[in-house]
């Protein structure tokens, strides 16, 4: 008989980890954050090994404090208002709006549920990106087979980025530019300003259009920025061509001009002497509104002019 009760409490003593509590069986996850400043950040967890669980309250701390940044119990929100649970009836993860870079850091996210509770260790890194990219040659007017600068400038991105050149057929010719990065820190506000510069001894004017594309330091792209090179010879054509029209325009409205006044100062005449014709001879000559000016002088002065 005590063989058979030894057996049997071995037997039991094997399935007792089978049947243990499924709140010890299930894990609470959340992946690496890559946050972006003046955007909402998310920052993605969820339950592995389980399905039908509820939250009932999730704390957010900082490994560097003790007083939790955020706090929710029985649905009620504290801390920092800018922190919320994305969806608590879809899990765990959270999002922050207004990303600033203090936010920036390592972290305690615990989570208390009705299967109990759990804790993990989460990293947000804080981004910026880049804007304002422009580009730009020296110089302005290229000449074919010519020496030319070409430049790609972008600022208030965050952490250091790229500039990465291109041609009209897609030819990458960034090993040949040189990159400059300006790092700034105001009040806790980080900017790089990036400033790429691709030398020509002897540029072939067929490779464009350039385009350069700024990406963050994930290579990802931020930017970009076309650059239509003006030929030298062009803009000087140009030039020649809108200085010839002002020309002919100018010519022509003096020729205009004077044939208007030729066509009034006849009129005129015609008019003063039509007027003296019909008039009854005097002692006194026909005076014009101006004294002592006749139509005879009328006409020598439209002679004149």
């Amino acid at each position: 008989m005590s063989s058979v009760m030894v057996m049997a409490l071995v037997i039991i003593s094997l399935f007792i980890p089978a049947v243990r509590p499924s709140q010890d069986l299930w894990t609470l996850e959340c992946l690496p954050t890559v946050g972006i400043v003046a955007e909402t950040t998310v920052i993605n967890c969820n339950f592995k090994d389980i399905q039908e669980i509820e939250i009932d309250a999730v704390s957010l701390t900082k490994v560097t404090e003790i007083t939790p940044i955020f706090k929710y119990v029985d649905k009620n929100h504290s801390g920092d208002p800018r922190v919320s649970l994305k969806d608590p009836a879809m899990g765990p993860s959270l999002q922050i709006s207004d990303t600033k870079f203090s936010d920036e850091g390592e972290y305690l996210y615990r989570v208390v549920t009705d299967r109990g509770a759990k804790n993990v260790q989460l990293k947000i890194t804080i981004t910026a990106k880049y804007k304002n990219v422009f580009s730009s040659t020296w110089p302005k007017d290229v000449t074919d087979g010519g020496p030319v600068d070409l430049y790609c400038n972008a600022t208030d991105g965050y952490p250091a980025g790229f500039v990465h050149w291109f041609d009209r057929s897609g030819t990458n010719w960034t090993m040949n530019s040189d990159l400059t990065k300006t790092t700034k820190d105001t009040n806790g506000l980080k900017s790089v300003a990036l400033s790429s510069k691709l030398t020509f001894k002897s540029i072939n004017l067929d490779l464009a259009p350039f385009r350069c594309i700024v990406l963050n330091s994930k290579y990802m792209q931020d930017g970009e920025s076309t650059l239509e090179i003006t030929s030298a010879l062009n803009a000087s054509y140009e030039e020649s061509s809108t200085t010839s029209n002002t020309t002919h325009i100018v010519a022509g409205v003096m020729v205009i001009g004077s044939l208007i006044v030729g066509l009034l100062c006849a009129l005129l005449i015609f008019r003063k002497k039509n007027v003296q014709n019909g008039r009854r001879p005097s002692a006194h000559p026909f005076l014009n509104y101006e004294f002592g000016k006749t139509a005879d002088d009328d006409e020598e002065s439209c002679n004149t002019s």
